[in-house]
């Protein structure tokens, strides 16, 4: 099968041009010509993130660094239990599993 190209655009043009810069800045750097190498600096790819990425990424890095106990819970509620304040509900405890977990005990 033979594709014919009727645009007059060659593909591999931009990597022709990149290696012909390459190899222009190699010979000016190898002539000592430091202001010329500038010219023939490379670009390098870049990467731009969308409002809703960088709020993902965020919340991932939030999420990730958060601490896993939040100790002045645990010690408002070991002082409660110290003092005889806190109460369970073991009914309120039950009914919740078993809105979470319909098929838990069957």
């Amino acid at each position: 099968m033979e594709i014919k190209n009727n645009l007059g655009i060659n593909p591999y043009q931009a990597q022709l041009d990149r290696t012909q810069t390459s190899d222009q800045a190699a010979q000016a750097a190898r002539a000592g010509k430091a202001g010329e190498t500038a010219s023939f600096a490379r670009t390098g790819d870049t990467v731009t993130l969308s409002p809703e990425a960088k709020l993902r990424a965020e919340a991932t890095s939030a999420a990730t660094n958060a601490p896993d106990v939040r100790q002045s819970r645990v010690d408002a509620i070991k002082a409660r239990v110290e003092s005889g304040e806190y109460s369970v509900d073991s009914r309120q405890i039950a009914s919740r599993l078993l809105a979470e977990e319909p098929g838990l005990f069957e």
